[in-house]
């Protein structure tokens, strides 16, 4: 299915589809809240949006960021623009103006979006993001630039900022970029267009500027035949990465299909805007942390230490096998909630289960033949972030 499949053809599950009245005029959007979601617990938001001509619908399948929203937690939003007099939905990413080429408020239709996504749904106001394609990339640049106290972080794909975007930079806040484009993009060039969108570098300059990241480093990632990936990295004094420019060589305008580290590109996206928040204005970058899991002296659950801040992006639980008396590797799987856990993981044979709906780790130490035996709850996880395979680290 290409990204120009209509609202109506794409769209199976209606639940999905929503309405708001911004002006006059009734805008649509598609809205995916995963199952994790619990009122107790603040989620991020990402805006994701389509190219010109195409829809919601059509970007859902064309990028669908479905199951990075149940791994880990994020409100999913896919807006619709408005089409054209000749033709052709689309985003207009500037304030309108005499010479603006549209008459559609999308920055004010994408604020009123957020405010009333964040008075129904318990969401983190401090992690807001955007991606999109081509024209779609190109709104989600437009955010950044206007609504920078809204927008934390921007992955924008096969798409360009508009020149008038790079030309101020007071009143601007930091926000963080990932960006995606092809050396052979012939709709949106690299080195952009003449009198109307800035090139890939420009952008990244003006953002490194903005960002305070003046470092910057190359790295070469090889992938399927005849392409290659270019990785500039701007990076802060502390080391902190505020923007990653991926140029895929030999790639055309398209939403990139990569394996970088055994990730695709959606992931590589999450992975990276997941650790942005702002804070006052300004833009805070979580590090990379690593949680030691030892054999506890008991475990009763008032015994145990919460394990808080846990990132299922980038952080990982470390696990020594030694002190749990395991010989070799460990196993690991995951329940629902702690029913699931206690009555029906617990007779098989793996050595910890987690309990997704609660956030607890536990031992399982007899594994099928007596379920927990002498084991039991070895860590909790304030919030009960998603965790998969990756996140388990045993030494």
């Amino acid at each position: 299915m290409n990204e120009k499949t209509s609202m109506k053809d794409a769209l199976q599950d209606s639940s999905l589809l929503k309405r708001l009245k911004h002006g006059k005029t009734k805008r649509e959007y598609l809205l995916y809240v995963p199952p994790t979601y619990s009122e107790r617990n603040e989620s991020p938001v990402v805006l994701n949006f389509h190219g010109f001509g195409s829809t919601a619908s059509g970007h859902l399948y064309y990028s669908d960021w479905r199951k990075l929203s149940n791994e880990h937690g994020f409100v999913l939003i896919y807006p619709q623009g408005l089409e054209l007099e000749k033709g052709g939905y689309h985003w207009n990413p500037d304030p309108i103006s005499s010479d603006s080429k549209s008459t559609s408020n999308d920055l004010g239709f994408v604020e009123k979006l957020i405010k009333k996504i964040s008075k129904k749904y318990s969401v983190d106001t401090s992690r807001i993001y955007a991606t999109g394609f081509s024209n779609g990339a190109g709104m989600a640049y437009g955010l950044a630039r206007y609504r920078s106290d809204l927008i934390a972080g921007i992955a924008p794909v096969s798409g360009l900022a508009s020149k008038k975007h790079l030309s101020k930079k007071s009143g601007v806040s930091p926000v963080g970029l990932i960006s995606f484009n092809g050396s052979e993009d012939w709709v949106r060039p690299l080195f952009g267009i003449e009198g109307y969108l800035a090139s890939v570098v420009d952008a990244s300059d003006y953002w490194s500027a903005i960002n305070d990241s003046d470092a910057n480093q190359l790295e070469a990632f090889k992938q399927s035949p005849g392409r290659r990936v270019e990785r500039t990295s701007y990076f802060r004094e502390n080391g902190s990465v505020t923007i990653n420019q991926y140029i895929i060589k030999n790639g055309g305008h398209e939403w990139f299909d990569l394996n970088i580290g055994g990730k695709n590109l959606n992931q590589l996206a999450w992975g990276f805007l997941s650790r942005l928040r702002k804070e006052n204005g300004e833009l805070v970058i979580a590090q990379d942390s690593s949680f030691d899991v030892l054999m506890p002296g008991s475990f009763r659950r008032k015994a145990i230490d919460k394990i808080i801040n846990f990132n299922s992006s980038s952080d990982t639980l470390r696990i020594d096998n030694n002190s749990f008396g395991i010989e070799g590797s460990a196993s690991y799987a995951i329940g629902k909630n702690e029913k699931v856990v206690k009555k029906k993981l617990a007779d098989k044979d793996f050595d910890f289960l987690y309990d997704q709906k609660n956030g607890n780790l536990y031992f399982n130490e007899n594994g099928s033949a007596h379920g927990f035996g002498n084991g039991g709850i070895v860590a909790i996880l304030k919030g009960a972030p998603s965790l998969t395979a990756e996140n388990v680290d045993f030494i």
